[in-house]
């Protein structure tokens, strides 16, 4: 049984696909919605969790596993920070992690990692990185829970990863493949093709 964390985390499912051309997130991936892949990923780790979407099928989903989930018609990305942020707030946690939904190879190890080196240092934002290269899930402290709230129209978390890159610290996945985000369909087929090509050996 994973550790579980005193952070809350937010599934972000808001996106609009416009480079995939339909639903990512419902693409079947090895027999599942490609989102279920971080709900299993993050299962257990974080005292709280809530996906925050703008679409019923992803809230029926998370409704048949019990999941928390917040259904909206907000238009940015900053929209879905702020309400996963006000829901979580009342928990009274150590930090908020963002998670997105379009990451199937993100092992459960690495989100361990990610989160104990949190609880280690939790005036720090920690990332996912492979080598230099930073990606997500991220862990933002509790102390910037307001300027999360109030980022830039269409902002994103990493908006303060870089006002703030003296908190920064990078914790290392092993596979690079883990911080692979399906944008395209190519990308879909792409990692398909290495899911199966993995599956074989």
């Amino acid at each position: 049984m994973p550790t579980t964390y005193p952070i809350g985390c937010v599934i972000m499912a808001s996106g609009h696909s416009q480079r995939f051309g339909s639903n990512k997130l419902l693409e079947n991936f090895q027999g599942q919605p490609l989102l279920q892949y971080i709900l299993n990923s993050t299962d257990n780790f974080f005292v709280e969790r809530v996906v925050v979407t703008r679409y019923q099928k992803i809230a029926a989903l998370c409704r048949g596993q019990n999941i928390p989930c917040l259904l909206h018609n907000k238009p940015y990305l900053n929209d879905t920070i702020r309400l996963g942020l006000a829901y979580l707030q009342a928990k009274n946690l150590l930090g908020y992690a963002f998670c997105t939904g379009d990451q199937p190879f993100l092992r459960q190890e690495s989100i361990a990692s990610l989160c104990a080196g949190f609880v280690n240092a939790p005036q720090t934002i920690q990332r996912l990185a492979y080598g230099n290269s930073p990606g997500n899930p991220i862990i933002f402290p509790a102390d910037l829970a307001a300027e999360l709230q109030s980022l830039p129209q269409d902002s994103g978390g990493v908006f303060l990863a870089k006002k703030y890159p003296e908190r920064v610290r990078l914790v290392q996945v092993q596979d690079k493949y883990e911080l692979f985000d399906i944008d395209t369909v190519r990308d879909l087929r792409q990692c398909l093709n290495l899911a199966a090509a993995r599956c074989s050996k």
